[in-house]
């Protein structure tokens, strides 16, 4: 049996910034794993649970790393969405279907163990360098390439391509398991938040049968308060499946007073939450680019 290894955790920084006793990489946006790599693959969930039968075209990865090691890092699909619906399968034709649909791949962003022995007392920089040496780039994984100093630059580039955020790291930390440290920093292009569903506008043309999208509020002093609708970040069978959904929860609007823009498919009574992704809150307190990311129960 492999032994449960609890991921070091990042604390949250406002801005990107440029220090030459940091290094930089991308955000990457999917299911953090520890990929046990010895005579075979075996990947772990930051929860401890065994993922590794989710992702059967990572089997392989165990091949193109130079030594048995264990390796910190993400797998990620094309989309959010396609990891969410790749995580949650159990079923053998189900998870063989999702792997042709959406394939994942695995980067490396943090090497703990070489031939048995532990790097995790090891410097960032040593422990980055000792898994560049480790590991060979192939469509399975590769080690994720990072920059030295400077913050502010590459946060520029992901800002342009609309990507997640950066990561900061002090060169000199070592790695804790499962403690949230201030030598790893989370720097995001978006803010996300959770939110109360409290209806569903009307849709058109190919959502004239589902919904436009979710209206949004939230709970403050007692009262709830519109912060408004999101409508990107659906695929076609999540407009299915929400609106069958939210059917059984019909209700009055909860709002006092309020225009949500659109015609009202239907007000519901708002006991579930879904995550959110937005660029920021407008001076009315409504949401800039909403995006939504996943409902919450």
């Amino acid at each position: 049996m492999i032994d449960t290894i609890k991921p070091q955790l990042a604390q949250t920084a406002k801005e990107p910034f440029d220090h030459k006793d940091w290094l930089f990489e991308l955000k990457l946006d999917g299911v953090r794993c520890i990929a046990n790599l010895d005579e075979g693959t075996c990947l772990q969930a930051r929860s401890g649970q065994d993922i590794t039968a989710q992702f059967p075209e990572l089997q392989e990865l165990y091949r193109h790393v130079a030594k048995p090691c264990v390796l910190d890092g993400e797998i990620t699909c094309a989309t959010f969405h396609q990891i969410q619906r790749r995580i949650h399968r159990t079923k053998a034709l189900d998870i063989r279907v999702a792997a042709k649909l959406y394939p994942a791949r695995f980067f490396a962003f943090d090497i703990l163990n070489v031939n048995g022995r532990s790097l995790m007392s090891l410097a960032q920089s040593v422990r980055k360098e000792a898994l560049v040496k480790v590991m060979t780039e192939s469509q399975v994984g590769l080690a994720l390439p990072w920059r030295d100093g400077e913050g502010i630059a590459i946060f520029r580039e992901v800002q342009s391509r609309q990507q997640e955020g950066i990561m900061a790291k002090l060169k000199s930390a070592p790695y804790v398991e499962g403690k949230r440290v201030d030598w790893w920093l989370k720097i995001k292009n978006f803010q996300e938040d959770t939110f109360y569903i409290c209806g569903l506008t009307e849709g058109e043309h190919d959502r004239k049968t589902t919904f436009g999208s979710l209206i949004l509020g939230e709970l403050k002093d007692g009262k709830w308060v519109y912060v408004g609708n999101v409508g990107s970040g659906f695929d076609q069978q999540q407009l299915r499946e929400l609106s069958a959904y939210f059917d059984a929860l019909k209700g009055g609007c909860p709002f006092e007073h309020v225009d949500v823009g659109r015609p009202v498919k239907m007000w519901t009574r708002p006991l579930v939450q879904c995550e959110v992704r937005f660029l920021e809150r407008c001076s009315d307190g409504k949401l800039r680019f909403p995006t939504f990311r996943q409902l919450l129960g």
